[in-house]
């Protein structure tokens, strides 16, 4: 089957730290590509994959216009994870995945989660659930005496709850990610006058080898998410390392720890109890029950049955190729 990726022009993919949806795509388009599937991805400049890559130039003025006119004539199918291609209705059968909480009026949605299906799809489209390639995840049983918080640094994260119970358990804290530019405030005002370079350190934004050596050592990470989390990545990435992640039930995040309700909460106190309790458990288990629901492979799978069900079901109609 030849398939068509279309990331954002944001940033490349992979992306070289902080970026969910683009190593969401990389992996995707990794893993088949190890099916034997051919793979062209259309993303910004200094991209990879393994296929073809088309770039974006420097300065895209109409996205839609530039992939129309470089789309290969058998494509089978076209993935598109922003919503402009698939808005287009182009007659190359094409399905959306929507990574945030947006609701886009398209023809084959697949959202992240099956709460985000539910809520913000009205239960109208699909659901695949994000996968990481276990390869990039080794298993460390034993691990350090600190917590960690990865992810950016804003109200919506939580970063701030991960403090408290930092503080109040009296344990080393690490926090890894970055600052958006419109939160610097939250930023100055909620998280930096915390950090002392001892208790609480900063590191800021991490990738690659470096954010897996913080995930596989914490004692645990904390993910108190003070949103409709779309999906959570970072607790799946945790326990695939056998790092319990304690997390707050705000959005998908239930649905993606269903298999550890005893490391989920909806307080701060709560989570200091678990934290403190230090009743986890094994990493060996945590890390089965990630690749038997959150692996690549699984994600690659799920995807490939919604490619070939649309490819009979797709009118062929709208825009031309």
């Amino acid at each position: 089957m030849k398939i068509v990726q279309v990331a954002n022009n944001t940033l490349p993919v992979p992306p070289p730290d902080y970026g969910g949806t683009q190593r969401v795509i990389d992996t995707l388009s990794r893993a088949l590509a190890e099916m034997g599937h051919d793979i062209i991805l259309f993303a910004p400049k200094g991209s990879s994959c393994e296929g073809n890559v088309i770039e974006y130039p420097s300065h895209l003025s109409d996205k839609l216009a530039f992939v129309r006119e470089r789309l290969p004539e058998d494509v089978d199918i076209i993935h598109d994870h922003g919503g402009t291609i698939a808005e287009a209705r182009l007659s190359v059968p094409t399905l959306c995945t929507i990574h945030t909480r947006s609701r886009l009026d398209i023809p084959y949605p697949v959202y992240v989660s099956k709460t985000l299906l539910r809520g913000k799809g009205k239960g109208k489209g699909y659901y695949v659930h994000n996968g990481i390639d276990m390869k990039d995840y080794p298993l460390k049983r034993k691990k350090e005496a600190y917590l960690l918080f990865i992810g950016r640094m804003m109200n919506k994260k939580g970063v701030h709850y991960a403090i408290e119970t930092a503080k109040s358990l009296d344990m080393p804290l690490v926090l890894a990610g970055p600052v958006p530019k419109r939160r610097h405030d939250y930023f100055d005002e909620k998280v930096k006058p915390h950090i002392d370079g001892k208790q609480i350190s900063y590191v800021g934004s991490v990738g690659g080898k470096e954010k897996i050596n913080l995930i596989s050592r914490a004692r645990c990470v904390l993910f108190p998410t003070n949103w409709s989390e779309p999906f959570g990545l970072v607790p799946i990435e945790a326990m695939a390392c056998g790092t319990p992640a304690v997390c707050f039930r705000n959005g998908a995040v239930s649905e993606t720890m269903k298999g550890f309700p005893e490391l989920t909460c909806d307080t701060v106190e709560e989570m200091i109890h678990i934290v403190k309790k230090g009743d986890f458990p094994s990493p060996k288990k945590m890390r089965k029950y990630v690749k038997k629901r959150f692996s690549a492979k699984a994600m690659a799978k799920s995807y490939l049955k919604l490619y070939q069900k649309i490819i009979r079901e797709y009118p062929g109609k709208g825009g031309s190729t």
